[in-house]
């Protein structure tokens, strides 16, 4: 007999919903539209180190008697939600494009509408936004998740085949930000400038203050980590044609324990001097995930080898900055809000447990 209990992957599941509250200058709601959307994987790794307690009881400790002491597991707060960020339709000329923009949409063939393409929900474009809004702040801010709290759904209080009764469970968290009446209205100031928000993203990675500037930058590029955890310096590291790189003999050990093994890294050329600290080489995705290093080694095997956008190995010199951002979540607005002074946008990111 075969006493093996199959638990589906259905039992746990954790389904996100997107809603956008467009408010006038009067705080009067004149527009509310929800989303649903999926949770990507990292969410599960969030919720997986955010689930260990930092201690554990040892009843050796404390003259015999017990105590609790260090369990040796970080519950690495860089993964958890801290950011909610946005993407915009908009050309080279800093003009809006609405649903015309084919990276966020697709004409309907029966109906001839626009439809919103569909992100995919894996890890292989680890954390990239399609066309992110770069980060100047404070009118185009680095948007920081600015209130949490809980919302109660309903479960079954006993077998629901044997019992009608329901508990109210706060199983649904709530992370809210809200684009404010001065932020995110476009790279000028006529009307034409707005800018058109088709994209949202709920991420995780290295806390930042308000004194980030007008880096005029995408967000990936804050929360990149090179030699002694700068943005702008290399880990020097050697490609060879393989899935395999190798960090550089002269890199300090902190650096070299700077990535670990279920990191993302930024894959760029060699810089010296003025040249382009991210130069990505012509890769069609330049972001790999380090799928096997021990601790102290300066070999990263990656989960693929990097090529160029002909297919073509590389080898010799490179680059390397270790990633904290992790996007858990990514949607593309079914239909796009466009941003402007005379509007509040609140943005509630809900993600269900059940």
């Amino acid at each position: 007999m075969n006493n093996t209990v199959s638990i589906p992957e259905s039992y746990a599941t954790f389904k996100g919903e997107i809603e956008i509250e467009v408010r006038d200058r009067t705080g009067n709601v004149i527009d509310r539209r929800r989303e649903p959307n999926l949770i990507k994987i990292f969410a599960k790794e969030m919720l997986a180190h955010t689930l260990p307690y930092s201690m554990i009881w040892d009843p050796t400790a404390g003259t015999g008697a017990g105590a609790w002491v260090n369990s040796n597991i970080d519950p690495l707060e860089e993964f958890a939600a801290k950011y909610i960020l946005f993407g915009a339709s908009f050309d080279d000329n800093g003009l809006p494009l609405s649903d015309a923009d084919p990276r966020y949409y697709q004409t309907d063939p029966v109906t001839g509408g626009s439809v919103a393409i569909t992100p995919d929900v894996g890890a292989d474009n680890f954390g990239d936004l399609i066309n992110p809004v770069p980060i100047s702040e404070p009118d185009r801010p680095l948007k920081r998740i600015e209130n949490i709290y809980f919302e109660p759904s309903y479960q079954p209080a006993d077998s629901p085949l044997l019992n009608a009764d329901v508990r109210a469970i706060n199983n649904v968290l709530v992370l809210e930000t809200t684009l404010r009446q001065n932020e995110y209205n476009g790279f000028g100031t006529s009307d034409s400038d707005f800018f058109t928000i088709t994209e949202v993203a709920l991420a995780g990675g290295a806390p930042f203050n308000a004194d980030i500037g007008m880096c005029e930058c995408e967000p990936q590029i804050l929360f990149l980590e090179g030699v002694g955890g700068e943005k702008d310096a290399q880990i020097i590291a050697t490609m060879n044609a393989s899935s395999t790189v190798t960090i550089d003999p002269t890199v300090a050990a902190a650096d070299v324990n700077r990535i670990v093994e279920g990191d993302q890294i930024l894959l760029v050329a060699r810089s010296s001097g003025s040249a382009d600290s991210y130069d990505t080489m012509d890769q069609t995705n330049p972001y790999y995930l380090v799928t096997s290093k021990t601790v102290g080694g300066r070999d990263m095997v990656l989960d693929r080898t990097p090529v160029d956008s002909d297919g073509t190995a590389l080898t010799g010199n490179a680059g390397v900055y270790r990633s904290t951002l992790r996007l858990f979540s990514q949607r593309i607005l079914s239909i796009p809000f466009r941003k402007s002074q005379d509007f509040e946008i609140l943005c509630r990111w809900r993600i269900a447990m059940n």
